[in-house]
Protein backbone atom coordinates (compact mmCIF):
# COMPACT_ATOMS: atom_id res chain seq x y z
CA UNK A 1 0.00 0.00 0.00
CA UNK A 2 2.66 1.85 -0.97
CA UNK A 3 2.36 5.27 -2.55
CA UNK A 4 5.44 7.58 -1.62
CA UNK A 5 4.48 9.23 1.05
CA UNK A 6 5.45 6.99 3.80
CA UNK A 7 8.64 8.78 3.91
CA UNK A 8 7.37 12.53 4.30
CA UNK A 9 6.84 13.19 8.14
CA UNK A 10 3.56 13.42 9.10
CA UNK A 11 1.77 11.96 5.77
CA UNK A 12 0.16 9.32 7.02
CA UNK A 13 -2.12 11.22 9.60
CA UNK A 14 -2.82 13.85 7.59
CA UNK A 15 -3.80 11.91 4.53
CA UNK A 16 -6.17 10.91 6.96
CA UNK A 17 -7.03 14.21 7.83
CA UNK A 18 -7.61 15.31 4.37
CA UNK A 19 -10.40 12.62 3.41
CA UNK A 20 -12.13 14.27 6.40
CA UNK A 21 -11.74 17.76 6.81
CA UNK A 22 -12.64 18.21 2.78
CA UNK A 23 -16.45 17.25 3.89
CA UNK A 24 -15.98 21.15 3.82
CA UNK A 25 -16.41 20.78 0.27
CA UNK A 26 -18.76 18.57 0.58
CA UNK A 27 -20.74 21.32 2.79
CA UNK A 28 -22.74 23.50 0.51
CA UNK A 29 -26.19 23.63 -1.27
CA UNK A 30 -26.63 25.54 -4.46
CA UNK A 31 -30.41 26.07 -4.52
CA UNK A 32 -32.06 26.33 -1.18
CA UNK A 33 -35.33 24.19 -0.90
CA UNK A 34 -38.24 24.92 1.31
CA UNK A 35 -37.94 24.74 5.02
CA UNK A 36 -40.99 22.67 5.22
CA UNK A 37 -39.71 20.05 1.90
CA UNK A 38 -40.05 16.24 4.02
CA UNK A 39 -38.29 14.81 0.63
CA UNK A 40 -34.69 13.88 2.46
CA UNK A 41 -33.16 13.06 -1.32
CA UNK A 42 -33.89 16.72 -2.05
CA UNK A 43 -31.30 17.60 0.91
CA UNK A 44 -29.10 15.61 -0.21
CA UNK A 45 -28.52 16.31 -3.76
CA UNK A 46 -27.79 20.15 -2.78
CA UNK A 47 -24.89 19.17 -0.61
CA UNK A 48 -22.41 18.31 -4.30
CA UNK A 49 -23.54 21.42 -6.08
CA UNK A 50 -22.18 23.73 -3.73
CA UNK A 51 -19.03 22.22 -4.36
CA UNK A 52 -19.01 23.60 -7.81
CA UNK A 53 -20.22 26.87 -7.13
CA UNK A 54 -20.23 28.53 -3.31
CA UNK A 55 -17.46 30.38 -1.76
CA UNK A 56 -17.53 29.91 1.86
CA UNK A 57 -15.13 30.50 5.22
CA UNK A 58 -15.43 29.01 8.21
CA UNK A 59 -14.38 26.78 11.06
CA UNK A 60 -14.89 23.37 11.94
CA UNK A 61 -13.79 20.83 14.58
CA UNK A 62 -12.98 17.15 13.32
CA UNK A 63 -13.22 14.58 16.07
CA UNK A 64 -11.90 10.87 14.67
CA UNK A 65 -9.79 7.93 16.32
CA UNK A 66 -9.75 9.53 19.75
CA UNK A 67 -7.96 12.76 18.82
CA UNK A 68 -9.91 16.10 17.70
CA UNK A 69 -8.29 18.47 15.42
CA UNK A 70 -9.70 22.07 14.71
CA UNK A 71 -9.30 23.52 11.06
CA UNK A 72 -10.21 26.75 9.52
CA UNK A 73 -11.38 26.37 5.76
CA UNK A 74 -11.27 29.16 2.98
CA UNK A 75 -13.18 27.89 0.07
CA UNK A 76 -13.75 30.01 -3.72
CA UNK A 77 -14.67 28.94 -7.32
CA UNK A 78 -13.71 31.65 -9.67
CA UNK A 79 -15.15 30.52 -13.06
CA UNK A 80 -16.21 27.16 -12.59
CA UNK A 81 -12.49 26.40 -10.81
CA UNK A 82 -11.87 25.86 -6.90
CA UNK A 83 -9.44 27.08 -4.61
CA UNK A 84 -9.25 26.01 -1.15
CA UNK A 85 -7.23 26.78 1.96
CA UNK A 86 -6.83 24.66 5.09
CA UNK A 87 -5.28 25.59 8.02
CA UNK A 88 -4.67 23.86 11.50
CA UNK A 89 -5.34 26.04 14.52
CA UNK A 90 -4.11 23.43 16.73
CA UNK A 91 -1.13 21.03 17.06
CA UNK A 92 1.72 20.84 14.78
CA UNK A 93 1.18 23.76 12.02
CA UNK A 94 -0.30 22.45 9.43
CA UNK A 95 -1.59 23.70 5.55
CA UNK A 96 -3.45 22.45 2.66
CA UNK A 97 -3.86 24.36 -0.20
CA UNK A 98 -5.82 22.76 -2.85
CA UNK A 99 -6.77 23.75 -7.04
CA UNK A 100 -7.85 21.92 -9.92
CA UNK A 101 -4.02 20.70 -10.84
CA UNK A 102 -2.52 20.09 -7.87
CA UNK A 103 -2.58 19.83 -3.58
CA UNK A 104 0.05 21.03 -1.51
CA UNK A 105 0.86 20.17 2.12
CA UNK A 106 3.26 22.30 4.12
CA UNK A 107 4.47 20.84 7.57
CA UNK A 108 6.15 24.30 9.20
CA UNK A 109 7.27 22.46 11.80
CA UNK A 110 9.03 20.06 9.77
CA UNK A 111 10.05 22.19 6.99
CA UNK A 112 8.45 19.81 4.31
CA UNK A 113 6.31 20.01 1.84
CA UNK A 114 4.00 17.87 -0.36
CA UNK A 115 3.16 17.90 -3.97
CA UNK A 116 0.40 15.73 -5.40
CA UNK A 117 -2.59 15.66 -8.08
CA UNK A 118 -5.47 17.14 -6.94
CA UNK A 119 -8.22 14.51 -5.99
CA UNK A 120 -11.83 14.96 -5.50
CA UNK A 121 -12.48 13.27 -2.11
CA UNK A 122 -15.73 12.95 -0.12
CA UNK A 123 -17.77 13.18 2.91
CA UNK A 124 -15.57 11.68 5.79
CA UNK A 125 -13.78 9.73 3.45
CA UNK A 126 -16.95 8.82 1.51
CA UNK A 127 -17.87 9.72 -1.76
CA UNK A 128 -20.20 12.86 -2.14
CA UNK A 129 -24.15 11.72 -1.60
CA UNK A 130 -25.94 11.35 -4.70
CA UNK A 131 -29.63 10.52 -3.73
CA UNK A 132 -29.68 8.24 -6.77
CA UNK A 133 -31.35 4.79 -7.00
CA UNK A 134 -28.50 3.20 -5.75
CA UNK A 135 -28.75 4.64 -2.82
CA UNK A 136 -31.77 4.29 -2.18
CA UNK A 137 -31.40 0.38 -2.55
CA UNK A 138 -28.96 -0.07 0.23
CA UNK A 139 -29.56 3.00 2.53
CA UNK A 140 -32.53 4.25 4.21
CA UNK A 141 -32.84 8.21 3.52
CA UNK A 142 -34.78 9.75 7.16
CA UNK A 143 -35.70 13.05 7.67
CA UNK A 144 -34.79 13.53 11.61
CA UNK A 145 -35.47 16.54 14.15
CA UNK A 146 -34.40 20.26 14.38
CA UNK A 147 -31.24 21.53 15.94
CA UNK A 148 -29.51 25.09 16.21
CA UNK A 149 -26.04 24.44 14.85
CA UNK A 150 -23.34 27.74 14.66
CA UNK A 151 -26.13 30.36 14.73
CA UNK A 152 -28.20 28.72 12.45
CA UNK A 153 -31.60 26.43 12.46
CA UNK A 154 -30.40 22.92 11.54
CA UNK A 155 -32.29 20.03 9.85
CA UNK A 156 -31.26 16.62 10.09
CA UNK A 157 -31.17 13.76 7.32
CA UNK A 158 -30.01 10.45 8.56
CA UNK A 159 -28.72 7.42 5.89
CA UNK A 160 -29.08 4.25 7.51
CA UNK A 161 -27.84 1.09 5.72
CA UNK A 162 -29.98 -1.89 5.24
CA UNK A 163 -27.28 -3.98 6.17
CA UNK A 164 -24.01 -5.01 8.66
CA UNK A 165 -21.26 -3.97 5.77
CA UNK A 166 -21.82 0.25 5.35
CA UNK A 167 -22.13 2.74 7.85
CA UNK A 168 -24.60 5.16 8.68
CA UNK A 169 -24.47 8.74 8.64
CA UNK A 170 -26.28 11.72 10.74
CA UNK A 171 -26.31 15.04 8.55
CA UNK A 172 -27.62 18.76 9.92
CA UNK A 173 -28.15 21.06 7.05
CA UNK A 174 -28.63 24.26 7.19
CA UNK A 175 -32.58 25.07 6.45
CA UNK A 176 -31.93 28.57 4.68
CA UNK A 177 -29.41 27.47 2.36
CA UNK A 178 -28.25 23.90 2.94
CA UNK A 179 -25.40 24.39 3.98
CA UNK A 180 -24.04 20.92 6.14
CA UNK A 181 -23.42 22.29 9.28
CA UNK A 182 -22.69 18.70 11.42
CA UNK A 183 -21.91 15.22 10.29
CA UNK A 184 -21.62 12.07 12.22
CA UNK A 185 -20.30 8.75 10.44
CA UNK A 186 -21.44 5.49 12.37
CA UNK A 187 -20.97 2.23 13.27
CA UNK A 188 -23.32 -0.49 12.93
CA UNK A 189 -24.50 -0.07 16.57
CA UNK A 190 -25.26 3.54 16.39
CA UNK A 191 -21.79 5.08 17.63
CA UNK A 192 -20.14 7.29 16.48
CA UNK A 193 -16.77 7.02 14.50
CA UNK A 194 -16.36 10.38 13.38
CA UNK A 195 -17.73 13.88 13.90
CA UNK A 196 -17.44 17.05 12.23
CA UNK A 197 -19.14 20.19 13.64
CA UNK A 198 -18.52 23.36 11.78
CA UNK A 199 -18.42 26.45 15.04
CA UNK A 200 -18.40 29.03 12.44
CA UNK A 201 -19.23 29.58 8.42
CA UNK A 202 -19.74 32.78 6.41
CA UNK A 203 -20.51 32.46 2.94
CA UNK A 204 -18.90 35.56 1.32
CA UNK A 205 -19.50 37.17 -2.22
CA UNK A 206 -16.16 37.48 -2.96
CA UNK A 207 -12.71 36.29 -1.23
CA UNK A 208 -9.90 37.91 -2.07
CA UNK A 209 -6.54 36.29 -3.49
CA UNK A 210 -4.84 36.93 -0.45
CA UNK A 211 -6.60 34.72 1.84
CA UNK A 212 -5.68 31.72 -0.42
CA UNK A 213 -2.06 31.95 -0.10
CA UNK A 214 -0.01 30.30 2.45
CA UNK A 215 1.18 31.87 5.76
CA UNK A 216 4.64 30.65 6.06
CA UNK A 217 6.64 30.93 3.63
CA UNK A 218 8.28 27.86 2.44
CA UNK A 219 11.20 28.29 0.39
CA UNK A 220 14.35 26.17 1.55
CA UNK A 221 11.86 23.58 2.31
CA UNK A 222 11.82 19.73 1.67
CA UNK A 223 10.18 19.01 -1.42
CA UNK A 224 8.42 15.85 -2.34
CA UNK A 225 6.21 15.00 -4.65
CA UNK A 226 4.27 11.70 -5.40
CA UNK A 227 5.55 9.20 -6.88
CA UNK A 228 4.20 10.03 -10.22
CA UNK A 229 1.06 8.78 -12.66
CA UNK A 230 -0.11 5.11 -11.96
CA UNK A 231 2.05 2.54 -14.04
CA UNK A 232 -0.66 2.28 -17.53
CA UNK A 233 -2.43 -1.10 -16.63
CA UNK A 234 -6.08 -2.38 -17.64
CA UNK A 235 -8.97 -1.54 -16.18
CA UNK A 236 -9.97 -4.82 -15.25
CA UNK A 237 -8.53 -7.09 -12.52
CA UNK A 238 -5.30 -8.63 -12.75
CA UNK A 239 -6.28 -11.95 -14.07
CA UNK A 240 -4.21 -13.90 -12.13
CA UNK A 241 -6.26 -12.86 -8.95
CA UNK A 242 -10.47 -13.35 -8.00
CA UNK A 243 -12.24 -11.13 -5.04
CA UNK A 244 -15.27 -13.73 -5.27
CA UNK A 245 -17.02 -11.44 -2.77
CA UNK A 246 -18.23 -7.93 -2.35
CA UNK A 247 -21.41 -6.93 -0.53
CA UNK A 248 -24.48 -6.38 -2.84
CA UNK A 249 -24.49 -3.02 -4.26
CA UNK A 250 -20.54 -2.58 -4.60
CA UNK A 251 -18.84 -2.71 -8.28
CA UNK A 252 -15.34 -2.79 -9.00
CA UNK A 253 -15.21 1.32 -10.12
CA UNK A 254 -11.03 1.30 -10.74
CA UNK A 255 -8.00 -0.63 -11.18
CA UNK A 256 -4.30 0.44 -11.53
CA UNK A 257 -1.15 -0.40 -11.05
CA UNK A 258 0.86 2.02 -8.25
CA UNK A 259 4.67 2.99 -9.43
CA UNK A 260 7.21 1.42 -8.21
CA UNK A 261 9.10 2.94 -4.65
CA UNK A 262 12.27 2.37 -4.00
CA UNK A 263 13.16 -0.25 -6.87
CA UNK A 264 9.81 -2.74 -5.54
CA UNK A 265 7.07 -4.28 -7.46
CA UNK A 266 4.32 -2.40 -8.40
CA UNK A 267 1.34 -2.52 -6.52
CA UNK A 268 -2.07 -3.63 -8.06
CA UNK A 269 -5.19 -1.09 -6.75
CA UNK A 270 -8.78 -2.71 -7.40
CA UNK A 271 -11.34 0.21 -5.64
CA UNK A 272 -14.87 -1.24 -4.75
CA UNK A 273 -17.74 1.48 -4.11
CA UNK A 274 -21.98 1.32 -3.61
CA UNK A 275 -21.73 4.74 -5.06
CA UNK A 276 -21.31 5.91 -1.12
CA UNK A 277 -18.75 3.75 0.43
CA UNK A 278 -15.64 2.35 -0.80
CA UNK A 279 -12.94 -0.19 -0.21
CA UNK A 280 -9.39 -0.85 -1.61
CA UNK A 281 -7.65 -4.01 -2.60
CA UNK A 282 -4.01 -4.01 -2.52
CA UNK A 283 -2.35 -6.42 -4.29
CA UNK A 284 1.87 -6.93 -3.95
CA UNK A 285 4.75 -9.07 -3.66
CA UNK A 286 6.27 -9.05 -0.43
CA UNK A 287 10.15 -8.16 -0.44
CA UNK A 288 13.23 -7.65 1.63
CA UNK A 289 12.58 -8.88 5.19
CA UNK A 290 9.47 -6.59 5.49
CA UNK A 291 6.83 -9.00 7.60
CA UNK A 292 3.25 -9.17 6.12
CA UNK A 293 0.80 -7.74 7.43
CA UNK A 294 -2.27 -10.61 8.83
CA UNK A 295 -5.55 -9.98 10.47
CA UNK A 296 -7.56 -7.14 11.22
CA UNK A 297 -6.72 -3.61 12.15
CA UNK A 298 -9.09 -0.63 12.72
CA UNK A 299 -8.26 2.89 13.69
CA UNK A 300 -11.90 4.90 13.69
CA UNK A 301 -13.76 4.26 10.47
CA UNK A 302 -10.65 2.85 8.48
CA UNK A 303 -10.80 -0.72 8.79
CA UNK A 304 -8.44 -2.99 7.31
CA UNK A 305 -7.47 -6.83 6.45
CA UNK A 306 -4.28 -8.74 5.38
CA UNK A 307 -3.34 -12.17 4.96
CA UNK A 308 -0.44 -13.77 2.64
CA UNK A 309 -0.79 -15.76 -0.18
CA UNK A 310 2.25 -17.11 -1.24
CA UNK A 311 4.87 -14.82 -1.71
CA UNK A 312 2.18 -11.87 -1.94
CA UNK A 313 0.62 -9.82 0.59
CA UNK A 314 -3.01 -8.97 -0.02
CA UNK A 315 -5.03 -5.92 2.18
CA UNK A 316 -8.30 -4.79 2.01
CA UNK A 317 -9.04 -1.05 3.38
CA UNK A 318 -11.95 1.11 3.71
CA UNK A 319 -14.24 3.17 5.46
CA UNK A 320 -16.23 0.43 6.15
CA UNK A 321 -17.39 -2.06 9.09
CA UNK A 322 -14.78 -4.96 10.12
CA UNK A 323 -17.30 -7.44 8.88
CA UNK A 324 -16.89 -6.38 5.24
CA UNK A 325 -12.75 -6.10 5.03
CA UNK A 326 -12.89 -9.47 6.96
CA UNK A 327 -15.48 -11.22 4.44
CA UNK A 328 -13.68 -9.53 0.87
CA UNK A 329 -10.47 -10.46 1.93
CA UNK A 330 -10.97 -13.98 2.47
CA UNK A 331 -12.70 -14.18 -0.68
CA UNK A 332 -9.48 -12.97 -2.51
CA UNK A 333 -7.83 -15.77 -4.34
CA UNK A 334 -5.06 -16.37 -6.99
CA UNK A 335 -6.05 -18.23 -9.80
Amino acid sequence: MRDGRDKVPGAGPLRRLWMGITLAVAAQAATAGPAGDQDPSRWLERMPVATRTLNYEGVFVYRHSGGMETIRVIHRVVDGKEQERLTSLDGDRREVLRDPERVTCIWSDNKSVLVDESRRRGLLGSALFQADDRLRQHYRLEMGGHARIAGRAAQEVRVAPVDEFRYGYRLWLDVGSGLLLKAQLLDEKAAVLEELLFTRIELPEEIPDNVLEPEVASEGFDRHTNAGPPVPAPKAAPPQWAVSWVPAGFHQTGYSREPLVDGQAPVDHLVFSDGLAAFSVYLERITGERSPFEGLSQMGALTAYGKRIGEFQVTVVGDVPRVTVDRVGRSVQRR
